[in-house]
């Protein structure tokens, strides 16, 4: 089973960057834009305040191996807790207002996306029998987070591109081979606060995640940590 929990980027305070180790904290100063470093700050305080409470380990205690699965590198590989979290993955994704956070007993693959944002959607990230079926951005946004969060729990990333997943609904088609087969993953639309639509994949079988607001979790976090 799957847990996701959402917050607003808002919501998440200054004080509890407390929460980061030191390697986080640098990864944040390099970030150029604020709106950026806000919305880095919510999704790893939700992500450690819900990975200390799954663990029953201090929030600020956990830490995070990086290394890549697939070439070692230390510095760019999906995130996975220590020895302390073995056997639990985690997923996080974040856009605009919002930040998602996904555990699970089994590699998992969260994203979000705002269906307002407007761009023009790139054709080359979809199949030509997508391009026919997808109105304007908030039909790709919801399409693209299906497909990124399939990436995210083969642990890929955009080393593969989106294009070669092909999707009609939640239901996969088509699978690059390094992906394994389309009935190897569970894949759920989630219920976000609109205008925020987000996907979750699962490797293997089973029920539709739950779906919960950590506001109030983050909320407890900022008096039991107060500046």
């Amino acid at each position: 089973m799957a847990d996701v929990w959402y917050v607003g980027v808002d919501q998440v305070p200054e004080s509890l960057a407390v929460l980061l180790n030191g390697h986080d904290r640098a990864r944040r100063r390099r970030i150029v834009r604020e709106a950026d470093r806000s919305r880095f700050l919510a999704a790893w305080v939700l992500a450690r305040i819900v990975l200390g409470e799954r663990l029953d380990r201090d929030p600020a205690a956990l830490e995070f191996d990086r290394t890549c699965r697939h070439c070692g590198d230390r510095s760019h590989g999906k995130p996975v807790v220590g020895t302390a979290g073995a056997g639990l993955d985690f997923s996080v994704s974040h856009t605009g207002g919002l930040a998602v956070v996904a555990v699970s007993d089994r590699p998992v693959g969260v994203d979000v996306e705002d269906t307002t944002a407007g761009a023009q959607p790139p054709a080359a990230a979809l199949t030509e029998r997508e391009r026919e079926t997808c109105p304007g951005y908030a039909g790709f946004a919801r399409l693209w987070t299906r497909k990124e969060a399939v990436l995210k729990a083969a642990g890929k990333g955009l080393a593969v591109h989106p294009g070669r997943i092909e999707l009609r609904g939640t239901t996969l088609l088509a699978l690059p081979e390094e992906l394994g087969r389309p009935e190897d993953y569970a894949l759920f639309d989630l219920p976000l606060p609109a205008p925020y639509v987000g996907a979750l994949a699962v490797l293997g079988p089973g029920p539709s995640p739950s779906v919960r607001n950590g506001a109030d979790r983050v909320g407890d976090a900022a008096r039991v940590r107060p500046v």
